[in-house]
């Protein structure tokens, strides 16, 4: 799928500004928190991005959430080389400046989305979980191996994880969280929207002909 022309344009003009191998720092970051948060449990209240305790001062809450783990034992591993590996599929086929891009609006979006809304984020999955969104539109037919036996094309895996991150949001949360979420997309939107528009539009006018 082809990218807005505006991305190639920021890359020629601001291409050195970029986070190499994003996926192990991001992996690295996931793992310090971890580490922590086991041991005090009470730390992910302080690092949660708290839009009135950001507002009184706490600056570091606009970041911090990035450490807060999203698992725990040996799930913790396999999640921490799951986002390794999309990332780095991602960064091969966008390079780094567009992965760090994308990366950035993510950011961007999850923070607009908790301050507008007033919604604290204890998390780092409604950033993470558009990686993989992007991955399973880039690459819908690329076989995973799902627990390293399974396979199974990442549309479908892409599919599942949004089925099971809305459905737990509508049902155990806030309708403020379901709203962040769409925020928190605000990479994909901007990367992906104006191509499945644009596809869509095409479509309807074949049936039309």
């Amino acid at each position: 799928m082809t990218l807005p022309y505006w991305i190639d344009f920021l890359e020629r003009k601001f291409g050195f500004i970029k986070i190499p191998n994003l996926g192990i720092v991001l992996a690295i970051i996931q793992g310090i928190g971890w580490y922590f948060c086991t041991k005090d449990t009470s730390l992910i209240a302080k690092l949660a991005l708290n839009p009135t305790a950001v507002l009184h001062g706490e600056l570091y809450r606009l970041f911090s959430f990035l450490l807060i783990p999203l698992s725990d034992g040996i799930l913790m591993f396999l999640y921490l080389w799951f986002v390794i590996f999309v990332l780095r599929i991602l960064e091969r086929k966008w390079g780094s400046f567009k992965l760090t891009l994308y990366f950035i609006l993510g950011w961007l979006g999850a923070v607009l989305g908790a301050f507008i809304f007033n919604t604290p984020l204890d998390s780092f999955m409604l950033l993470e979980s558009t990686f993989f969104f992007a991955l399973a539109t880039l690459m819908p037919d690329f076989n995973l191996l799902l627990f390293f036996i399974l396979p199974l094309k990442m549309k479908w895996i892409g599919i599942a994880f949004a089925a099971i991150l809305v459905l737990q949001l509508v049902l155990f949360g806030a309708w403020q969280m379901v709203l962040c979420l769409v925020f928190s997309c605000l990479n994909y939107i901007v990367f992906f929207g104006p191509g499945i528009c644009k596809g869509f539009v095409a479509e309807l006018k074949k049936r039309r002909t």
